[in-house]
């Protein structure tokens, strides 16, 4: 259940390694896996029906990959990062993707 906490972690520490990163990039990717896991496990543990848990944890799954895909943090490795950064950028957000 850490290791995907731990992966939005590393893009925050990747860009702010280059450039001054807003707190709020670093707070919606830890905020949003952090309920996509809740939710996640609430509906597999049934502590809410299955499908809402899918739905919502969904809901913030995307979130996330708005976030590093279209928001902020994307709009921060295309702007200020080198190559090899931005290719780290890239292969770590088909992690998060698949």
């Amino acid at each position: 259940l850490i290791t995907v906490p731990l992966l939005m972690v590393e893009f925050y520490l990747i860009l702010a390694a280059i450039t001054k990163v807003p707190a709020g990039v670093f707070w919606r990717l830890i905020i949003g896996t952090t309920l996509m896991l809740l939710f996640g496990y609430l509906g597999e543990a049934k502590y809410i029906s299955y499908t809402a848990g899918f739905v919502i944890g969904t809901f913030f799954w995307l979130v996330v990959l708005y976030e590093i895909f279209k928001g902020e943090a994307s709009r921060i490795s295309s702007n200020d990062a080198s190559p090899a950064v931005q290719s780290a950028f890239k292969l770590m957000r088909l992690i998060v993707t698949f």
